[in-house]
């Protein structure tokens, strides 16, 4: 019997799964956030292990009978970065069979199931990553809050803070994202939010900013035209991070499927409509669903795929 250990790692929290050689779950296990740039190599491998060991507890099993692991960690693209993880991974968990990739990746294996595709992921962050017929892997976005991340939770909330403060200047249109901003804040006025997004050493890493977004999908159900184009532009966003890729892969005449993965897509067609608009030009024999299957289960694929057994 093969047993085989998936990893799901990021800046909030990392998720571990162990499963049979059929991918059935036998174990699942939570921990804090494991992306090596936020937290530092030793504390990512630290919630790694803690994640896994919950998850090995729970299928009854221990670590050391692992056929393999695979793991996809945020923070990890860079030649040294993903060196310096991967080694540290090795000798934690004691084993050489550890396949460490960019959570993109893993996210991209399961939404499209191993196929050809691209997978737009938009959390506290965003990121699109591909991959074509010839198994080339090509990436937009993920450059996080100081210059990317557009059509993030994080970039949406900012645009929503900006749009509060430009109508109480009286620089922008009314919107009734100013008094839900102080309202969760339980702020009088926007000029106390000075004393509350920039108490933090680097406030755009503040996890008071990115729940804003969910004020603003409110907002535009309540028909407000600020929060509506702050979202449509969100979108537009994504839409052209998943382009980047299309035309770098060269995938435009090709069938395949664009998957989404993230909170700020419990928005619905206020994010999915105009992104699909985008890229819809680009590639119109491709489709638009949900995933496959979950982050975690790309990083048992991705374990099989590099470490099965002959």
């Amino acid at each position: 019997m093969y047993y085989w250990a998936g990893v799901d790692g990021g800046g909030t929290k990392t998720r571990g799964v162990i499963t049979d050689d059929s991918c059935r779950v036998l174990g699942q296990g939570l921990a804090g956030p494991s992306n090596p740039l936020r937290v530092g190599v030793a504390k990512s491998v630290q919630q790694v292990l803690q994640a896994l060991t919950h998850a090995s507890e729970e299928a009854g099993l221990n670590l050391t009978q692992i056929t393999a692991f695979g793991i996809g960690l945020g923070g990890v693209r860079h030649a040294s970065h993903h060196q310096a993880t991967s080694e540290a991974l090795q000798q934690a968990l004691g084993s050489q069979r550890v396949a460490l990739v960019p959570d993109a990746e893993i996210a991209l294996l399961g939404a499209t199931g191993g196929e050809p595709g691209v997978v737009i992921i938009a959390g506290t962050g965003s990121v699109a990553c591909g991959m074509n017929a010839h198994g080339e892997i090509a990436y937009s976005g993920g450059w996080g809050p100081a210059f990317g991340d557009e059509g993030s939770g994080y970039d949406i909330a900012r645009r929503a803070l900006m749009a509060a403060v430009a109508d109480y200047d009286g620089r922008g249109k009314p919107t009734k994202l100013r008094q839900a901003i102080c309202d969760y804040f339980q702020v009088p006025n926007p000029m106390e939010l000075l004393n509350i997004i920039y108490t933090h050493e680097h406030p755009a890493d503040s996890p008071q900013i990115a729940p804003l977004a969910q004020l603003v999908v409110k907002a535009a159900q309540e028909s407000d035209e600020i929060a509506d184009e702050i979202l449509h532009e969100a979108g537009t966003e994504l839409g052209r991070a998943v382009n980047a890729v299309i035309y770098r892969l060269n995938m435009q005449s090709s069938a395949f499927r664009v998957a989404y993965v993230g909170s700020v897509f419990e928005a619905g067609d206020y994010i999915l409509r105009p992104l699909w608009d985008v890229v819809s030009v680009a590639a119109p024999h491709a489709i638009m669903t949900a995933p496959l299957f979950p982050p975690s289960i790309g990083a048992i694929m991705l374990a099989k795929r590099r470490f099965a057994p002959l």
